[in-house]
């Protein structure tokens, strides 16, 4: 429960107003995912015990493309999947973008989303987020998910809107439309990055 109400406190930052569907959608939609995350890295789960871990949450999340239990070393011990079997092994130093997140993952192990990346003709658009696994306060693994950015869209409302920007640590990350002069924002701030989300209805 103690994780549960320091999990909502980080989405204390949204300023969700009343009147803004969109806002308390985006900060529902994220607080219920990252609290099913949680209770997968509360199981501790290993490599003979993550898929059963993460089963229940697959198969409640729309949307869910994939999981992985990752080393501290940000390396992928195992995934969710059969299919993504070899992913397993691949060292995910390699990957630059995620500098910045693995980084701050061994320094301050806290939830982490990624900005959703652009997706290519073999692999769908996706949202990245991940969950420290800690042992006597110290990082053992890291469970992670990604999830169609597609879904989240239509979860959210925001495919409905006229036009949005998605902007993660400064960056334009997704883009639909052109927005007007006095677009509604949403913030969201988690300790490993900030997204802002800028739309007209």
């Amino acid at each position: 429960m103690k994780r549960l109400i320091t999990l909502a406190l980080l989405f204390a930052a949204f300023a969700v107003r009343a009147e803004d569907p969109i806002g308390t959608a985006v900060e529902n939609y994220f607080t219920a995912v990252f609290a099913k995350l949680e209770t997968v890295a509360a199981q501790n789960p290993t490599h003979d015990t993550f898929r059963e871990a993460m089963k229940p949450l697959a198969e409640s999340v729309p949307g869910f493309f994939g999981g992985s239990l990752i080393t501290p070393d940000f390396v992928i011990a195992q995934s969710y999947y059969k299919i993504h079997a070899l992913a397993n092994g691949y060292d995910l130093k390699k990957v630059t973008p995620l500098d910045y997140f693995r980084n701050l993952m061994r320094t301050a192990p806290a939830p982490q989303l990624s900005e959703p990346g652009r997706g290519s003709l073999l692999q769908p658009r996706l949202i990245s987020m991940r969950y420290p696994v800690r042992t006597g306060g110290k990082l053992v693994r890291i469970v992670s998910i990604m999830v169609r950015t597609e879904t989240f869209l239509e979860s959210t409302g925001l495919d409905k809107c006229s036009a949005y920007k998605i902007i993660c640590r400064g960056e334009l990350a997704e883009e639909k439309g052109k927005l007007s002069a006095r677009p509604r924002e949403v913030k969201l701030a988690l300790p490993s990055t900030e997204w802002v989300i800028q739309y007209d209805l």
